[in-house]
């Protein structure tokens, strides 16, 4: 039994007495004190054994040892702090309590660990936990004590079983086992290598009186002309069953300034787990809105349950008011009864979250509202927390995948895993307004019929019962957001890069949701720099392009099928592949948008940056660098779009080349009397010029003319427009460039 272990552990202690003094958390009794941090410096060991997936886990401690201990930073993951470990690992943590604080509610609160976690305090196993990204807590209350107490947890990030790589997975982790993007790609021997694991969020103990606060969602729902607030509590409680207890709180405005809302209710309370509902009608509230579109209004509920006048426990969350609606047949998505048009991006921020702190999200996100992006897909993962935060208060559109992609097992255990963890992202995300949709399966078998030239025993309807058991479950929780069963694979749009060409986005679609378009490029020299040594920078052995493959570049799709030449130098290369990567997202996000509601609603650029540092589709490298393509998707996503309609890249002298101008708003704003300035350019020298006065309508989309040029000379030319406001502000400009070349 584990009492003998951590008998022995005691023993220990003597020896190790000084050291874990000195690195104790002390929780004081202070009426402010909660919640009591835990990061910081951890004791750490591998453990002997490295399980697969499928192995059952156990609550029997293996491979202890109890003199080997290693230090490593919590929260972290394991692969950042020079710990490369495919399976588990053990952590502890020593804090102490004083006299104050023994017979209160203590808890242990488990913001995200990477795979699995095993939890032990003071020699007491607590429980077991799968799945990275929901947060997880432990009632400790019994087993703590005055003084020192020990902490233990046994982590487990195994990699998948052999025989079950890659079509049927049993790990819920989405690309961070499986992807084109993280390190060795996702069809190579080395494509689950630099293990996500870890104790990679906060840990913290929270302290209370006789009630647990162990959930709150907020649910606002509009009901004719009028708005509730529908709260939705789980507590625990140690008082005795049928307790009465005061539920009392406000909701108050966050980023404006209203009067806060007060309520209070009396509950009764059964011993142990409760469900407690409340609606509390809001009157004419503010309405949370999309950057562009108004102001992105948040509330915060504060809610404290209190008996006989003592406060037992608190909680407060922040929400917003908002509706979304989306047609089922065109997909034209409406917020607060308002059309518009999705112009997002891909987005996995980082191979391992815990390296993506408040400020690193906030960059992120300020990159992508330079770039006129107004939604991002969470691409087949789930982020950390700060990351929605950020998105509720900057007003971007969250469309929010569940973490599988491509093949899972179909086995009845892993479904029942599965649908219990999609359950808990609704839960754990579902007080942010700015996420919008749920996507449930990236690419599924039963709806990726090119699985079947990857694996010989593809079998077309996989999964199909495990996504629609997940889409029935979330339907019966979920009322305030569009679900998608599957991220289907018409949807994605890879002319130019896994077949065809890239002028093909030029052609008409039928498809109305594009949620991937994109293209490769190399970043910066200095950025390769990072990655490649000297000789490794100009490849040309399969040694050094085996590398380049590890780190994502795709040889055959640049050269075969994008047809992008290598040149003569590492520059040229580079120059090269940005070039491809740059007119193929300006020419598809042009042309997508262009058909907007004829037939498309929505489109998302793949991908926004690179998650490690690689060779892949990011307009923006690891480092947050930008790339040119990152310029022209910010000039393809302007609000405002005046848009070139071309047919050729070049044209032979005594061509006469024809270009449709196009006139694109997304704004719920009218602009009467503009001016549309277009003017034709040879080596930078003007060459002709035309204006036009167009009235420019609220959420539209026009064709204003076709603009004839005759071509004597050859050289370099550009068509540029700007159109400005009937009092002649700027509103946007676009640029179109090509050559005309000798007859």
């Amino acid at each position: 039994m584990y009492f003998s272990l951590i008998n022995n552990l005691l023993g220990c202690l003597l020896l190790l007495f000084f050291h874990l003094t000195a690195t104790a958390e002390y929780v004081t009794n202070s009426a402010d004190v909660n919640r009591v941090d835990l990061s910081g410096i951890w004791e750490f060991q591998p453990a002997e054994l490295k399980p697969a997936a499928s192995e059952l886990y156990t609550s029997k401690p293996q491979s202890l040892n109890t003199a080997n201990w290693d230090h490593i930073k919590v929260p972290s993951n394991w692969y950042l702090e020079g710990k490369n470990i495919y399976g588990k690992a053990w952590y502890r943590k020593s804090f102490v309590l004083n006299a104050k604080n023994i017979g209160r509610y203590v808890r242990i609160n488990f913001q995200g660990v990477d795979y699995a976690a095993d939890v032990w305090i003071n020699g007491q196993y607590l429980g077991h936990h799968e799945g990275y990204f929901q947060p997880f807590d432990f009632d400790i209350s019994k087993h703590v004590k005055k003084g020192n107490n020990l902490l233990t947890v046994l982590v487990d990030s195994p990699i998948e079983n052999p025989e079950a790589w890659s079509l049927k997975k049993r790990l819920i982790k989405g690309i961070f086992s499986h992807h084109d993007t993280r390190p060795g790609g996702a069809w190579s021997a080395n494509g689950q290598e630099k293990n996500t694991g870890g104790i990679w969020a906060p840990v913290y103990i929270e302290l209370s009186d006789k009630i647990a606060f162990k959930n709150l969602e907020v649910i606002p729902k509009k009901n004719e002309n009028h708005w509730n607030v529908n709260a939705f509590l789980t507590l625990n409680s140690k008082l005795a069953n049928s307790s009465k207890v005061l539920v009392e709180g406000t909701i108050s405005p966050v980023n404006f300034a209203a009067a806060p809302i007060k309520f209070n209710e009396v509950k009764k309370l059964r011993r142990g787990d409760s469900n407690v509902s409340l609606t509390i009608p809001v009157s004419a509230p503010s309405l949370w809105w999309p950057r562009e579109y108004g102001k992105p209004n948040l509330y915060k509920i504060n809610i404290n349950i209190r008996q006989s006048g003592k406060l037992l426990d608190q909680k407060e969350v922040i929400f917003g008011f908002r509706e979304i609606s989306v047609d089922p047949k065109t997909q034209e998505w409406k917020i607060n009864g308002r059309r518009l048009f999705i112009r997002g991006t891909n987005y996995i921020s980082s191979q391992w979250l815990s390296e993506m702190t408040f400020s690193r999200y906030a960059t992120d996100i300020d990159l992508m509202h330079r770039a006129n992006i107004n939604a991002v897909r969470v691409h087949a993962h789930i982020e950390a927390d700060n990351f929605y935060q950020l998105c509720d208060q900057k007003g971007l559109l969250v469309f929010q995948d569940f973490p599988l992609q491509w093949g899972y097992s179909d086995d009845s255990v892993f479904i029942q895993e599965a649908r219990k963890q999609v359950r808990d992202m609704v839960h754990v995300l579902n007080n942010h307004p700015s996420i919008v949709d749920w996507s449930l399966h990236n690419e599924p078998p039963w709806d990726a019929s090119w699985m079947k030239y990857k694996y010989s025993d593809y079998d077309p309807n996989q999964n199909r019962t495990l996504d629609d058991l997940l889409f029935r479950d979330v339907t019966e929780i979920e009322n305030s957001r569009f679900i998608r069963k599957q991220s289907a694979t018409y949807e994605h749009a890879w002319m130019g890069w896994y077949s065809g060409d890239w002028k093909d986005f030029a052609k008409p679609t039928k498809e109305a949701w594009i949620s991937e378009f994109g293209a490769q490029a190399l970043p910066s020299y200095s950025s390769l720099r990072k990655i490649f040594n000297d000789d490794e920078l100009w490849p040309d052995n399969d040694k050094e392009w085996g590398k380049w493959s590890y780190h994502n570049f795709q040889k055959h799709e640049t050269f075969d099928i994008a047809k992008v030449p290598q040149g003569k130098d590492i520059s040229e290369f580079i120059q090269n592949t940005q070039s491809y990567q740059t007119k193929l997202i300006k020419l598809a996000a042009e042309s997508y948008r262009r058909q907007r509601y004829s037939p498309v609603t929505g489109i998302f650029q793949f991908m926004f940056v690179e998650d490690w540092p690689s060779i892949n589709w990011g307009i923006v490298d690891y480092w947050r660098n930008t790339k040119p393509a990152y310029a022209a998707l910010a000039e393809a996503y302007q609000p405002v779009l005046p848009s070139i309609e071309w047919s050729a890249e070049s044209y032979a002298v005594g061509d006469s080349a024809n270009f449709g101008l196009w006139i694109i708003n997304d704004l719920w704003r009218a602009y009467p009397r503009a001016e549309y300035q277009v003017s034709l350019f040879k080596d930078g020298d003007l060459v002709a010029s035309k204006n036009y006065t167009v009235d420019i309508s609220e959420d539209s989309g026009k064709k204003i003319d076709d603009y004839k040029v005759a071509l004597s000379l050859d050289g370099a030319y550009s068509i540029q427009i700007k159109v400005l406001s009937s009092t002649g502000v700027l509103i946007a400009q676009n640029q179109h460039e090509f050559m005309v070349k000798p007859k």
